[in-house]
């Protein structure tokens, strides 16, 4: 018995001007010379997923697929589907001394304790200055390029 070969179908190659789907893994595609069977095929999945992939908006393969066809395509995930570029790592917390928090509480009590109408200007002003240096020096800790003053 005699195998019937499957007709190999190109994909097309003139796109509208408001394409739908995924450009990019389209483009890849296009440039690797590949159909959507022959992918399919090392994939291991229906060329009609594969098509999905490419037409539909918004569609996106598991994690091992995606891998998958970047390595067919000789590329990554992340330049097929940016949505799986790996995010940035949050920025580490700013730990601040004990004796920079004790300076700060203890300025932020005085301050919030200070009785406006009572206090002389005098008290004020050694308070407020009091509160401006913990904040210059938490501020000096978190960013030491505003540390330089004018």
């Amino acid at each position: 018995m005699t195998a019937v070969m499957p007709e190999r179908r190109a994909i097309a190659h003139s796109v509208p001007a408001a394409r739908q789907g995924n450009a990019r893994l389209y483009d890849a595609v296009i440039a690797s010379g590949l159909t959507y069977e022959e992918i399919a095929e090392r994939l291991a999945v229906d060329p009609k997923t594969v098509e999905r992939w490419v037409n539909e908006p918004g569609r996106r393969p598991y994690a091992r697929h995606a891998h998958a066809v970047a390595r067919v395509l000789g590329t990554t995930p992340s330049e097929l589907w940016p949505s799986m570029r790996p995010q940035d790592p949050a920025p580490e917390p700013v730990t601040l001394r004990p004796r920079v928090m004790a300076s700060a509480h203890d300025a932020l009590r005085r301050v919030e304790a200070l009785d406006l109408g009572k206090a002389s200007p005098t008290e004020m002003a050694l308070h407020l200055g009091a509160l401006s240096s913990v904040l210059r020096t938490v501020m000096d800790f978190i960013d030491p390029a505003t540390g330089a003053t004018a």
